[in-house]
């Protein structure tokens, strides 16, 4: 891969300043990594003087960018391209899908939506040539081949530059959407133009993964050398969280009740209070957002709720919330927001928000597939949603996440052998679609197979089907190998099991991401280094008194650290110089702090004195016998029946009560262990 920076000249805060740029200077196919969101790309798109197809992977940023440029661009409104719910659980399998056919933009060129729109387009481009304006086109990736083919009968396809925005989506929606990813690709390799645009774009390992890009030129705006001062700083508070209902809930009763957070910031020279009265929640599930919404007890007026406008979609939430709650808009500048906004992916990116005092608040739990935000490509593009630098909160985010350790671990063997037997599934059913010869069998192979890749999201293999329309007017199915969410899997494998691992993977994650190159992120990123690599209490004691950290670094260390964990707590009790004096002795530390211990053997004798082999006991009995033990010798734990467990082999079992005449739950004590 062929790589090239491109300093921004000083001066420059938008690509719209910069005179020279123009897409006619790039190779014709390539990747552009903006590096900035919010640097105007898009805008310069609209308002450049090219002929322009910008495709994108959201209808609604599209329609957002039509409302804020209604006279200046033709959206293109396909009433058979459905959107995508790209918010579903893919966890939950369909087993009764039906296969339509017909389904998303593979309209015939007789149909009346084919003429409406070659009527609309050609319209508009002649208007716009009678005017001596540039053409700009808007168009979901879904109908981009409508759009090239009516371009390509009005003999003006050739004029336009195909902008491929937030290209990464290609892969991320694989999963929800492959074949359209793949039709797309494919269209695009007819194209002759294709700028793979984003500012967060994939990561090159899964580029050189991928055929399509491996090989493509690849372009980085610098906005670095030339003005750091362009370069602002994004400030993300990370914390980790017991669960996504429970925070968010804390969050809605503080707005609520009118607990909203102030900053005082410089107007004209003039101290001024902001008050925070908007929360925007970035959390990618529907069924979370209807769950909290009808916990709180809030009300349409007080919610936007901005999701993937499916049916299912607006079904389930007035199924759960009422018939006056419906799937939102983004506000355009000027317009009101309300105190509440709930964000699904589909407004992970590209969204323009214009609040003066909103806070936003994102949440990623890596347990769960939908909730696991990206930390390296969701990130920094929901720290680009705000807009308005009047917005004191405008670069700054909460974020709040579960790691993956004691969920959810996989070893990457386990995971390797997964992928493999998916492989060989795979070229399995290829084979077997190949030998096949008559092609009534081959047409209802193929339709099994996109039936089964609809159903279970790619559960067992990487077989997709392409629907090719012949010039005769029929459809052809043919399977392929969909490289796209074999990749995305790995993706997805090293966000749950790598960037989530534990609290320190996920602060060294959000760091590398951000680049935040000030010290004190430099600083708590290497002592994180060095206290993730050792392994005992003394050593990370040790290490934590006698380090040097900075008063800041030192607050978000222990921010990083559980609160269940001892060490913080004979830090935080203690502080640094007492726990030196003590030489950082367990024993020592545990005394000063009052901690009284007990002896392992004095609690096993104690066991073995007080149950005798042949007892048969309630398990409340134990309990209670436990209890007293427990306490008679300061062992601080929480009796439990089970405990007996460790210490004798055990049969559970039902007897009769002599008094009650009611069978309980009974232990008898077989022998020791």
């Amino acid at each position: 891969m062929i790589r090239e920076k491109i300093i921004v000249p000083s001066g420059i805060r938008y690509i719209s300043d910069w005179n020279e740029f123009r897409f006619n200077k790039f190779p014709s196919k390539c990747i552009i990594n903006k590096q900035l969101p919010g640097c105007g790309f898009t805008e310069y798109c609209i308002n450049g003087p090219e002929n322009i197809i910008l495709c994108s992977p959201r209808k609604m940023l599209l329609e957002n960018k039509k409302d804020q440029h209604e006279f200046d661009v033709y959206l293109v409104v396909n009433e058979m391209d459905k959107e995508s719910n790209i918010d579903k659980d893919l966890s939950k399998v369909d087993k009764n899908i039906s296969v339509d056919l017909s389904v998303n933009l593979e309209i015939s060129t007789n149909s009346e939506i084919y003429k409406r729109l070659y009527h609309e387009i050609e319209e508009y481009c002649i208007s716009r040539s009678i005017n001596g304006l540039p053409c700009k086109i808007l168009v979901t990736y879904d109908s981009y081949r409508v759009v090239k083919d009516i371009l390509e009968k009005l003999n003006r396809f050739y004029t336009f530059y195909t902008i491929v925005d937030e290209f990464q989506s290609i892969l991320h929606d694989s999963r929800f959407k492959s074949d359209t990813e793949l039709k797309f690709l494919e269209y695009l390799k007819q194209s002759p133009t294709a700028y793979f645009v984003s500012a967060t774009p994939m990561m090159d390992e899964y580029l050189e993964m991928l055929d399509e890009f491996k090989d493509l030129p690849y372009y980085e705006l610098d906005w670095y050398t030339e003005d750091l001062s362009r370069v602002i700083k994004p400030d993300l508070d990370v914390f980790v969280m017991r669960s996504v209902g429970e925070k968010m809930s804390e969050i809605i009763q503080k707005y609520l009740s009118g607990d909203f957070e102030e900053i005082v910031v410089l107007r004209n020279g003039i101290p001024t209070k902001i008050v925070s009265t908007e929360a925007v929640f970035y959390v990618n599930s529907v069924n979370h957002i209807t769950s909290i919404i009808k916990k709180n007890n809030l009300t349409p007026e007080q919610c936007n709720i901005l999701c993937s406008k499916t049916d299912d979609n607006l079904k389930k939430i007035q199924k759960r919330l009422g018939k006056k709650f419906i799937i939102g808009e983004v506000p355009l500048e000027g317009d009101p927001h309300k105190m509440f906004t709930f964000c699904t992916r589909t407004v992970y990116l590209g969204a323009d928000f214009y609040s003066l005092c909103a806070r936003s608040f994102i949440f990623s739990d890596s347990n769960i597939d939908s909730l696991a935000v990206d930390i390296s490509e969701d990130l920094p593009q929901i720290l680009g949603r705000q807009r308005l630098k009047e917005n004191p909160w405008k670069n700054n985010a909460i974020f709040y996440y579960r790691s993956t350790a004691n969920y959810r671990e996989m070893k990457a063997e386990d995971f390797q052998k997964i992928i493999n037997d998916k492989q060989k599934s795979t070229e399995s059913l290829l084979r077997v679609y190949s030998s096949t010869f008559i092609e009534s069998d081959k047409f209802e192979l193929a339709l099994k197979y996109q039936k089964d890749a609809k159903a279970s999201n790619y559960k067992d293999d990487y077989v997709a089907v392409n629907k090719i329309h012949t010039k005769d007017g029929n459809i052809i199915l043919k399977p392929v190998y969909n490289n796209l969410v074999l990749v995305n899997e790995i993706r997805a494998f090293k966000i749950q099991q790598i960037d989530y691992k534990d609290r320190f993977t996920v602060f060294s994650t959000v760091h590398n991401t951000l680049t935040r190159d000030d010290i004190v992120n430099q600083e708590v990123s290497e002592f994180l280094r060095i206290y993730t690599g050792l392994t005992t209490i003394y050593d990370k004691l040790k290490l934590l008194c006698e380090y040097g950290l900075s008063s800041d670094a030192i607050n978000i260390v222990l921010g990083q650290i559980a609160d269940s964990d001892e060490i913080k707590s004979y830090y935080t009790s203690l502080g640094p110089q007492r726990l030196k004096s003590l030489g950082y002795n367990l024993t020592k530390i545990k005394k000063e702090l009052g901690i009284v211990t007990f002896s392992q053997e004095l609690l096993e004798s104690s066991i073995y004195s007080e149950f005798k082999i042949g007892d048969k006991l309630k398990m409340s009995e134990i309990k209670n016998m436990l209890g007293k033990i427990y306490s008679s010798i300061n062992y601080d734990a929480t009796p439990k029946a089970t405990d007996l467990e460790n210490y004798f082999e055990v049969k559970r079992c039902k007897v009769t009560d002599k008094i009650t005449k009611l069978r309980e739950n009974y232990f008898e004590i077989i022998k020791k262990r």
